[in-house]
C-alpha cells in the first residue's frame, strides 16, 4: 500500500471515529449524553407512573406560574392537567410511556411569555449493571425556566 493509500486509511478511520463518538452528544435530553446508571435510582418493580419534573423561573414578577400538560403535542390540545406552580421545581405524578407537553405562562412587563418543552418517561431494565430487579426512570424532564 502506498502513502497516498495509507493517508486515505487514516482519514477515513478518523472519520469513523467522528461519528461514532459524535452520536454520543446528539441526543435531546441531559440524560440521553451519556448513559450512567446510578444504581441508588433502582425500582425494584416496573413502575407504572412516576414524577414529570418541571423546572421553572419563580421571581418578583412571577410569583406563581400557570402550567399546563398536554398529553403528546401541544397541537393536539388535548390537556391532562392544569395548575399553578410556586416553587423553581414543580412534581407531578403521571403514567409512564407518555408524551406530554407542558406550557408556562410567564409575564414579563405587560407581555405574556409562554415557554413549551415536551418530553417521554420511559423505563431501563438495569439488571445487568445493577442486579435484578433494577428499573430506572428516564426522562419526564421540562426545562421551562426564562433566559437571563
Amino acid at each position: 500500500m502506498g502513502s497516498s493509500g495509507k493517508r486515505l486509511l487514516t482519514r477515513l478511520m478518523a472519520l469513523v471515529m467522528l461519528v461514532m463518538l459524535s452520536g454520543k452528544f446528539t441526543a435531546c435530553e441531559p440524560e440521553d449524553w451519556m448513559l450512567q446508571i446510578d444504581c441508588a435510582d433502582c425500582f425494584s418493580y416496573k413502575p407504572d407512573s412516576a414524577n414529570l419534573i418541571v423546572n421553572l423561573t419563580i421571581n418578583a414578577e412571577n410569583d406563581s406560574v400557570p402550567l399546563t400538560f398536554y398529553l403528546g403535542d401541544y397541537e393536539d390540545g388535548v390537556i391532562d392537567w392544569q395548575d399553578t406552580a410556586t416553587t423553581e421545581e414543580f412534581l407531578l405524578y403521571s403514567k409512564m410511556d407518555s408524551r406530554y407537553t407542558v406550557r408556562a405562562t410567564y409575564l414579563s412587563g405587560d407581555r405574556i411569555i409562554e415557554a413549551f418543552d415536551s418530553d417521554k418517561m420511559t423505563i431501563y431494565n438495569a439488571n445487568e449493571e445493577c442486579g435484578s430487579p433494577c428499573y430506572i426512570v428516564k426522562g419526564g424532564i421540562y426545562d421551562l425556566r426564562l433566559l437571563e
